[in-house]
């Protein structure tokens, strides 16, 4: 089928009137629709690969209802929207009240549908289907809009042909009258209860006729005192040129797409800032441009955020991954460096080889730092969770940055309520946050006239609210979306790395809490943080990640080493060289029997004939894991289970630790040294 894009006709080349020759089919704009045994993450998917804003849900071909991105946002962008409803179909979760028409209306009656909906319906785009319920397309709003242009514009020429035939026949003066008010009663309905702001302009950009919408955006028109402002005068210098250029085209007579549309930028004198998306057409019967301004500023923040979210999420994937490999690698390097200084320590001599494997033992533990400091980016460390006062951290972390902030000839102002604002939060960890924040809003205010940084504490709904802004020199836009990247600042090579916003990020996210950034060029930048306030019973240390020995309150280092049997221990890992290690150090230092194994199938196996008395396995490995072992002993050796150390090159998380804790099996991140192996084998063993 053929659909026509937009609307595209002069009134006076028709002798019918515009209600009656255009059939809804020619407003369509696309056919794009989803099935209903489709799920959200699915619909989700498709609509970033697709521009429409709203999109048929069919069963089959039958129309079924009407999603749009917008919904769909709201139900996935929550902090547990996407795990809750990534799942559910698309038919679960229909816009409500969608206004669905036939082929067969008119154009009258389309039109009086649409304008008659209210609340968020009334922002909708109208389906199409057939006398039989299929699908034939989309009516977007702004082609409903556009169409009442054109329609005001031919009830114009109308009634002005009406007026001339007027003065001829008195006789018809009474009925002709009657037809102009009710032209301008449609114009009114039409015209000023669009749900878009739109604006009948002179070429020079001058409005010449505006809506109520736009009027709202504007400003009460008490205060503009019957002035209506120039559109391009609320824009920067360079869009303005661009904006200009684009209304001369239009009165050129320039070949534009009917649906035209670009994105420009107003400084509203009420609202401030806006991104509105400029549908542009010239209306060729009074010269003007009918503009429709369709804010994006919501959108545009909802966007970012999800692709802050999404480069977040993929960055801690992509190190935990990185950590174990390397956690793996260094686990044997670290054990048998120290195995083999002891050794060349036990016999005597050979100074320089047990220099050698101090440094081999040196550089290997450098490493581990490094990864650690590395993973703090994506997951920062094991948090000491405790009920604390946001307003004491940040009279702390304002303390410390006290003579920063002199130094730079600025004014601190600190807007503090005058009851506690408590959070379960590791205190250490926000301070961190609070001085990163403060640090690079000191550093703006270098080129700035006016040096002031403002830090304010709220509470909203069940949020403690934290902002921190400041009067520098502001982030271009094209640089707000990067700033929370790793190793990515606006600063000198000598003033940044690029990992303090990344920290902050890290954070904030495992305090289950949300960070932004709002920022105007010239003007400054203000971060906002949400932290959820803590419970009335919520309390005391709260760190609930599973620890080795120490977390069963012992000391293993100071635990006797004789007084257990000889052993027999099954060691379980696909790396070979960690099986080696763990074997000669239970075998050289204790004297137990040790077995090991490769992989999970053959673990199995050697349980299922063999007897041990401790079980050291690895989690991550290929076809039959860790887990997998766990729940086998759980299963069928339960005695057992409290005898089984987990050995890991994981970086840890608030899942895995969890199904640990409930497991009540220890754990040892590699790499480890001898010792640590040790003392951890021995507390498993009489603790069980």
């Amino acid at each position: 089928m053929q659909l026509r894009k937009g609307l595209a006709w002069r009134a006076t080349e028709a002798q019918d009137p515009l209600i009656d020759r255009v059939s809804p089919i020619a407003l369509i704009d696309h056919q794009e629709s989803v099935q209903v045994g489709e799920t959200l993450e699915q619909v989700f998917e498709w609509f970033r690969h697709h521009p429409q804003e709203f999109a048929a849900v069919v069963d089959g071909g039958a129309y079924a209802g009407l999603i749009s991105r917008g919904h769909l946002g709201a139900l996935l962008g929550t902090r547990f929207g996407f795990t809750l409803h990534s799942r559910h179909l698309i038919q679960e979760h229909l816009l409500p009240e969608s206004l669905v028409t036939v082929s067969t209306i008119s154009l009258l009656e389309l039109l009086e549908k649409a304008l008659s909906r209210t609340g968020e319906a009334f922002y909708q785009d109208v389906p199409l289907v057939d006398p039989e319920g299929m699908f034939i397309g989309i009516i977007p709003v702004p082609a409903l809009v556009r169409a009442q242009s054109a329609l005001i514009a031919e009830q114009f020429q109308l009634a002005e042909s009406r007026r001339n035939e007027l003065m001829a026949k008195n006789r018809d003066l009474f009925r002709s009258l009657h037809q102009l008010r009710q032209s301008q009663g449609r114009y009114e309905t039409l015209f000023q209860h669009s749900p878009l702001a739109v604006a009948l302009l002179h070429p020079d950009g001058k409005i010449e006729a505006h809506n109520s919408k736009l009027q709202a955006l504007l400003g009460p028109a008490g205060e503009l005192e019957g002035f209506l402002p120039n559109l391009a005068d609320l824009m920067s210098p360079r869009q303005r040129e661009s904006f200009l250029e684009l209304l001369s085209l239009h009165e050129s007579g320039a070949s534009l797409a009917c649906n035209h549309a670009d994105e420009f930028t107003l400084q509203l004198p009420v609202l401030g800032e806006r991104l509105f998306k400029f549908h542009t057409s010239l209306v060729r019967e009074t010269g003007q441009i009918c503009t429709i301004l369709h804010d994006l500023t919501e959108q545009r923040a909802i966007e970012r955020k999800m692709a802050i979210n999404d480069k977040a999420e993929l960055f801690e994937s992509l190190v935990g991954g990185i950590a174990h490999e390397l956690n793996n690698k260094l686990a044997p390097v670290l054990g048998f460096s120290e195995l083999l200084q002891l050794k060349l320590e036990s016999i005597g001599g050979h100074e320089v080889l047990q220099s050698h494997c101090r440094a081999i033992s040196q550089c290997a533990q450098e490493s581990v730092r490094i990864i650690r400091q590395l993973l703090q980016l994506s997951r920062p460390a094991s948090m000491e969770l405790s009920r604390v006062d946001l307003r004491a951290i940040l009279q702390e972390a304002a303390s410390i940055m006290r003579f920063r902030i002199r130094a730079a000839n600025a004014e601190l102002r600190l807007d503090l309520p005058e009851e506690p604002v408590c959070i379960l939060a590791d205190a250490s960890q926000i301070k961190q946050v609070l001085i990163n924040l403060m640090i690079n809003g000191v550093d703006a205010l270098e080129q700035s006239d006016r040096r002031v940084l403002e830090v304010c504490i709220g509470i909203e709904d069940a949020y403690a609210s934290l902002s921190v802004g400041d009067t520098g020199s502001g982030i271009s836009p094209d640089k707000l979306n990067r700033i929370f990247d790793p190793f990515y600042t606006t600063k000198s090579v000598d003033r940044g790395t690029g990992l303090g916003l990344s920290v902050c990020l890290g954070i904030v996210r495992q305090h289950h809490g949300e960070i932004s950034v709002q920022s105007v060029p010239g003007e400054g930048t203000q971060f906002r943080v949400l932290l959820p306030l803590a419970h009335a019973e919520e309390g005391g240390a709260e760190d609930r990640l599973l620890l080795p020995a120490q977390a069963q309150g012992l000391d293993p280092l100071r635990l006797p080493m004789p007084g257990l049997p000889c052993m027999r221990v099954l060691v379980i890992d696909d790396e070979e060289y960690i099986t080696s290690l763990v074997q000669e150090l239970l075998r050289i230092r204790l004297g137990w029997k040790v077995e090991r194994v490769h992989d999970g199938q053959q673990a199995i196996q050697h349980l299922e004939r063999t007897r041990f008395d401790l079980v050291i396995t690895d989690l991550r490995m290929p076809g039959v894991d860790g887990f997998a072992i766990l729940g086998w002993i759980k299963d069928f050796q339960p005695a057992l289970l409290s005898r089984v150390l987990v050995i890991t090159g994981d970086s840890g998380g608030a899942t895995l630790d969890q199904q640990l804790i409930d497991l009540g099996v220890p754990a040892l991140r590699k790499p480890f040294t001898p010792e640590e192996l040790i003392a951890q084998c021995r507390t498993t063993l009489m603790a069980s």
